[in-house]
């Protein structure tokens, strides 16, 4: 019995990851990783539609790197100051991600994803700190955050 070549199109356990070409028996190509969409044959046409597919991917992973070393250039030079309702040294609530991704916006027009900011918990007393945005896996950026009592 000869094995046919397909192209993964989900990662399958004890098989391969997405977009490998693996040889796998012919009915269980044709009754089961087909029809399921799990892989396509290892056609020529499919292998060169797979290959495009990979560089249009590393194209937009490079242009996203590119573009967050331009926020982190921008953002590591700034200081962000949230004033905030706060009694001596408490604040009457806390700073959370989403108020300095907004205040981020509002003072300097800059967007940022809060789901990104690196707090371990909200902000509870006035004062300096360092927060962590990741914006690319490869791409860390340090922000100031300075929170000050309001008046």
């Amino acid at each position: 019995m000869k094995a046919t070549k397909v192209i993964l199109l989900e990662p399958l356990e004890n098989l391969g990851d997405v977009g490998q070409v693996v040889s796998v028996r012919p009915g269980y190509a044709r009754n089961y990783l087909i029809p399921r969409g799990l892989a396509v044959l290892a056609t020529e046409s499919n292998l060169k539609a797979l290959e495009a597919k990979i560089r249009a991917q590393a194209k937009r992973a490079a242009q996203r790197k590119e573009e967050a070393l331009r926020l982190k250039e921008v953002l590591e030079n700034l200081t962000l100051t949230l004033p905030v309702r706060a009694g001596e040294t408490k604040i009457y609530g806390s700073v959370t991600t989403r108020d300095i991704a907004e205040a981020l916006e509002r003072q300097h027009g800059i967007t940022i994803d809060a789901k990104r900011l690196q707090l371990e918990k909200p902000i509870k007393e006035l004062g300096e700190y360092v927060l962590t945005y990741k914006p690319h896996p490869e791409v860390p950026i340090q922000l100031k955050v300075s929170v000050v009592a309001q008046g």
